[in-house]
């Protein structure tokens, strides 16, 4: 009988042992886990503040080239109020290519994005408003302005391109800050 106790105790020790065993490496299981979760917490976080950073930085460079866009735009109107008609639906173009595309831009610029794009339609009505005081300033009739704009159809498209390409180098250049 004393030999069956001995096998007993044996049992039970190796019993022990092997729960010990496996209860270490579950602890050591635990704690790898916590740390790896740790460790992406951290690194979520960093590339948090990285996407919102980044994101701020677009919203910048996207306000200055409105603003230099509209600058140039006002300058234009001053200089060739039929020719901002043109202008102003280039620079609706730009302005819309500008715009947030993907759910993470819409989230962190959507609000900048709607923002930029109501002023550029106020930019545009003002042309168009401004073309048309001019047109009933100078007492023109559609006839006459029609052959005007044909005549000016050239530099209307070179003052489309000029704010357009002013629009552009204000975004590249910001961009590459």
């Amino acid at each position: 009988m004393s030999n069956l106790s001995d096998n007993i105790e044996k049992a039970r020790a190796a019993s022990r042992e092997r729960f010990d065993n496996a209860r270490e490496k579950a602890s050591e299981s635990k704690d790898a886990a916590v740390e790896k979760m740790s460790e992406s917490k951290q690194r979520a976080a960093v590339l948090l503040g990285e996407g919102k950073e980044k994101a701020a930085q677009s919203v910048a460079a996207t306000r200055d080239a409105a603003k230099k866009a509209v600058g140039k735009s006002e300058e234009t109107i001053a200089k060739s109020p039929l020719a901002v008609v043109a202008g102003g639906v280039a620079l609706g173009a730009l302005i819309g290519a500008l715009l947030p595309r993907s759910k993470a831009e819409t989230k962190y610029v959507g609000a900048a994005g709607k923002k930029i794009n109501e002023t550029a339609r106020k930019a545009y009505d003002a042309a168009k408003d401004a073309g048309q005081e001019q047109i009933d300033t100078l007492g023109l009739s559609r006839d006459s302005v029609q052959d005007q704009i044909k005549d000016l159809l050239g530099k209307a498209g070179e003052a489309a391109k000029s704010a357009a390409e002013a629009a552009t180098d204000a975004v590249k250049t910001d961009k590459s800050k």
